[in-house]
């Protein structure tokens, strides 16, 4: 009933209550006193060499044009190369002849709850509120990630022999690279990072740049069939 009136008019809305509002009021009808102090609308940016300048570091809007399509094709070159990478892995996990021990598809389980835990406590959320408010008890809700568990435990067995197998390693020069990397993301100084990381933290990632060099082997390995 408001469509259709200017601001600073006064006019009556007509409103009939639902049957479960309030029972005294249901099924009655009421008027309202309206008044429109503002109309507001959004006007859209004309789309030239000005908008890009403002919203961009390019001076032209085929340029910017140009960058989106660029990262666009990226961003589906590299969810194709995951994509293809996890079916691989998929198939080297289902060539694995071992006995995992129980233990370990536990303990990683234990490890994604706790993970999933802390991100909704970033979000002002405790577990068992969250788990509350689905109607699901903490063993179900562990249950969800009984498969995730298993295909992780199994894929970073399967790497890791891999790793060992080829002697694959990651060198000095792969670590400085990956700090690098994190001083990056983190926006702070290499150095800075440097000072962070122990010899623990270093050793853990060149184990990691290890085991994503083994990926890389059975990538470039693969054999179309």
């Amino acid at each position: 009933q408001i469509a259709g009136h200017e601001a600073e008019e006064e006019f009556d809305g007509n409103v009939t209550f639902p049957e479960d509002y309030a029972q005294e009021l249901a099924g009655k009808e009421a008027v309202f006193k309206c008044k429109i102090h503002e109309i507001k609308s959004k006007e859209l940016p004309e789309l030239d060499d000005e908008f890009a300048k403002d919203v961009s570091e390019f001076d032209t809007l085929d340029e910017l044009k140009a960058d989106i399509k660029k990262q666009m094709n990226e961003r589906k070159a590299e969810e194709a190369k995951n994509d293809f990478e996890n079916q691989l892995i998929e198939q080297v996990i289902d060539n694995m002849e071992c006995e995992v021990p129980q233990c370990m598809f536990d303990k990683r389980v234990d490890e994604m709850v706790q993970d999933y835990a802390y991100r909704l406590q970033m979000q002002g959320i405790d577990l068992d509120t969250y788990l509350k408010y689905l109607g699901q008890d903490k063993d179900a809700f562990k249950d969800t990630f009984n498969d995730g568990a298993q295909k992780q435990v199994k894929a970073s067995i399967a790497l890791e022999a891999i790793v060992d197998a080829e002697k694959i390693k990651a060198t000095a020069k792969d670590i400085d690279k990956e700090i690098e990397n994190m001083a990056n993301m983190y926006q702070m100084e290499v150095d800075k990072i440097k000072e962070m990381i122990g010899d623990a933290e270093k050793e853990q990632i060149g184990k990691d740049l290890a085991v994503q060099k083994a990926v890389d082997f059975v990538v470039k390995n693969a054999v179309e069939v």
